[in-house]
């Protein structure tokens, strides 16, 4: 499993935990207390230590720790990675922000708040990654943290509202067949590991404030290792340097579920949940490889 991998996984589970927490309280529909803030945020401590606890334990417990080092990622993966941080971040911190809201919480601080928590994650996975042996603290997949939740923060504060959307598509692909110890043995692992399948998604309303999006993606493929095609596992050499390895940009058409005109709580918390789903659609693909070509169904 790679630490995006991780990172997607922890967030995923955190975020729903909290959710549920607080759903699963006496009063459904807002937080009924004379301090909403401190047990929301109480909620959210109790998440966080939960969660480093657990992911210490099945993760880190089996690696030496060492003196805290940096680690230099950002020529893997073709910066698909990295994308994966930024949708993440940006994600985590607008399923945040309209919880809070649906649960009754606002204030002028909500969205920096939905900005930072997020950013704690991330950061403390970071430099856990910093003290192991396995890895070390990545300048990139942190900067990639900081743009997504900053880009988040920065439409929140000027426009009151989400008009970039970041989205993630997967399609099954025939690369993590060759290599399912990196790219995943199951259908779930290969859709959080095996970045050949995976796109990512900035989408934007055709018409401001509506539901409609154009979309612009990005996939990277041909992808066995991180920076090449040759590895060494259990005493075996294998030699993929034949394979391509390249990217592919792409242009489709996109739905906001957020701004769908579909009211109700229940709804919102789902639309903000899912909301960083691509739908499938028709899609135009431009690539070094195959040049253009037109897809009438791509996910």
């Amino acid at each position: 499993m790679k630490r995006n991998s991780v990172v997607n996984i922890l967030l995923m589970c955190l975020m729903t935990s909290w959710l549920l927490a607080q759903k699963n309280s006496e009063v459904p529909s807002r937080i009924d207390t004379k301090h909403p803030f401190l047990a929301t945020n109480s909620v959210i401590g109790a998440v966080y230590v939960g969660s480093m606890t657990a992911l210490y334990q099945t993760w880190y417990r089996d690696y030496a720790f060492k003196r805290f080092h940096f680690f230099n990622d950002m020529p893997e993966w073709k910066g698909a990675d990295k994308l994966g941080h930024v949708t993440t971040s940006w994600w985590a911190a607008q399923w945040l922000y309209t919880s809070q809201q649906t649960l009754g919480l606002n204030g002028e601080n909500l969205a920096l708040r939905s900005t930072i928590i997020p950013l704690c994650f991330m950061a403390t996975i970071e430099v856990f990654d910093g003290f192991s042996s396995g890895w070390g603290f990545s300048m990139g997949d942190m900067a990639a943290n900081l743009a997504g939740a900053g880009l988040f923060y920065t439409q929140q504060h000027f426009f009151n509202q989400q008009r970039i959307i970041l989205k993630y598509s997967y399609h099954p692909t025939n690369y993590a067949e060759h290599r399912p110890e990196i790219l995943g043995k199951t259908t779930v692992e290969r859709m959080l590991k095996d970045y050949n399948g995976q796109t990512y998604w900035l989408s934007v309303p055709i018409k401001q404030d509506g539901w409609f999006c154009l979309s612009m993606g990005y996939n990277a493929s041909g992808m066995l290792g991180g920076r090449d095609n040759i590895w060494t596992n259990q005493g075996v050499f294998y030699d993929y340097s034949s394979v391509e390895r390249f990217s592919t940009w792409s242009m489709s058409f996109d739905i906001d579920l957020l701004k769908l005109p579909i009211k109700g709580k229940i709804w919102k918390t789902f639309a903000s949940t899912f909301r960083w789903i691509k739908i499938p659609a028709p899609s135009l693909q431009w690539s070094r490889s195959n040049n253009f070509k037109l897809l009438p169904f791509y996910f």
